[in-house]
């Protein structure tokens, strides 16, 4: 339920959980995989995640293309320091 995020009486914060998470104040990093979600640690590339549904990766370096199906929206708020938003979109067969 995000009624509570969006009408700013709950925060959004990062947890262990997530597809991916690193804590700066112990330099521990965690990454999950989820039901639709691989996530690829690249010496390269950085940080990716796989849609296990069409395969394409979605490239979180903001410096790069984010890859096919895939938008990166960074927004601006006084709440949190950074947000951005991957919206990675996939087809359907028919």
């Amino acid at each position: 339920d995000f009624e509570l995020y969006f009408d700013r009486k709950r925060r959004l914060l990062p947890r262990p959980s997530d597809l991916s998470f690193f804590n700066w104040s112990t330099q521990v990093s965690t990454s999950n995989p989820s039901k639709y979600f691989q996530v690829i640690a690249d010496s390269d590339m950085g940080l990716l995640f796989k849609n296990k549904r069409d395969r394409k990766i979605v490239v979180v370096d903001p410096d790069s293309d984010t890859g096919d199906n895939s938008k990166r929206t960074e927004l601006k708020t006084p709440e949190y320091l950074q947000v951005v938003i991957y919206d990675h979109t996939t087809r359907r067969k028919t």
